[in-house]
């Protein structure tokens, strides 16, 4: 009797185990799909970039081209016309009849007119001194060599060692970090900019500044053209700070991004989520031009 007990207690319990291992394994499938679809957009995204750089490539290969066959068609051009303009040369007077060809025939002497004969026995010159080159020079008198004094080398007086440059004191507030990672964003210097980021992000993870730091380091990527890692990135800021001001500005320009690699479905899909979800927000305005813009 007590085994027969024990069977149907055990009974019992195997639903409660299945359906509590169905929970496990559920979660972590989920977990499993969830990296499998970022670790696909993120190949997706990649393969966009990489299409939008060979397009660019090619127009710039195609423009050379196209520069060089209008330069060799200008230069053959030219040289159609010169040779249009110089290519007819007048043989008016160069025939046998021409009244100076006569004058120009040597006579039976054998000499032009004009031109007196040497006659024999005679020498053409008449004088020594009309002969420079009967008289063979004797070598050259080269002046004496004047004697060289070789100055006595100064004394090099020592040059004082260069200062080293003062190296920058580090923050040691988060907003002195981000105010340096901002100057240097504005200067251009995005690969700068993004390390003090990234350095933020560590220092300061739950810092009100630190939504503000990830979106800066995503507009990095997009002043680069790199859309892709762009899109990751201010998906990071709507994903950690869904209430928080930037998260509008990241939504523009995840919508704006997708455009940009050739995605208008994503790009109408984000930009319709910033203006429902943020329609009083100076980005929604932009937004709801590029949905016009758009179709969306």
């Amino acid at each position: 009797m007590k085994c027969l007990k024990l069977l149907l207690l055990a009974l019992a319990c195997l639903p409660l185990v299945a359906c509590a291992s169905t929970g496990k394994n559920a979660g972590t499938e989920a977990a499993s799909t969830e990296w499998r679809i970022k670790s696909l957009e993120e190949s997706f995204l990649n393969f966009r970039e990489q299409q939008r750089k060979m397009a660019d490539a090619d127009a710039l290969e195609r423009s050379k081209l196209e520069a060089r066959i209008a330069a060799a068609e200008a230069e053959l051009a030219a040289l159609r016309a010169g040779q249009a303009g110089g290519g007819a040369v007048s043989t008016e007077g160069t025939s046998g009849d021409s009244p100076w060809a006569e004058e120009l025939k040597p006579d039976e002497n054998g000499w032009v007119e004009g031109v007196k004969p040497v006659e024999e026995g005679t020498s053409a010159v008449k004088s020594e001194a009309e002969q420079p080159w009967a008289k063979v020079p004797g070598p050259a008198q080269t002046p004496p060599e004047p004697e060289v004094v070789t100055p006595a080398p100064a004394k090099a007086t020592p040059k004082a060692a260069p200062k080293a440059a003062p190296k920058p004191a580090p923050a040691s507030d988060p907003k002195t970090l981000y105010e340096r990672g901002y100057a240097l964003y504005n200067a251009g210097d995005f690969a700068g900019a993004r390390t003090i980021f990234d350095d933020f992000a560590v220092r300061y993870p739950k810092d009100e500044l630190a939504a503000n730091a990830l979106y800066w380091k995503g507009e990095t990527y997009y002043s680069e053209r790199n859309y892709a890692q762009a899109i990751l990135t201010f998906k990071e800021v709507t994903g950690g700070f869904p209430k928080h001001d930037k998260a509008a500005a990241a939504l523009l320009k995840i919508g704006m991004s997708y455009d940009r690699v050739g995605d208008p479905d994503n790009a109408i899909f984000y930009l319709r989520a910033l203006v429902e979800d943020f329609p009083k927000s100076s980005a929604a305005g932009l937004g709801r031009k590029e949905l016009a813009r758009l179709g969306g």
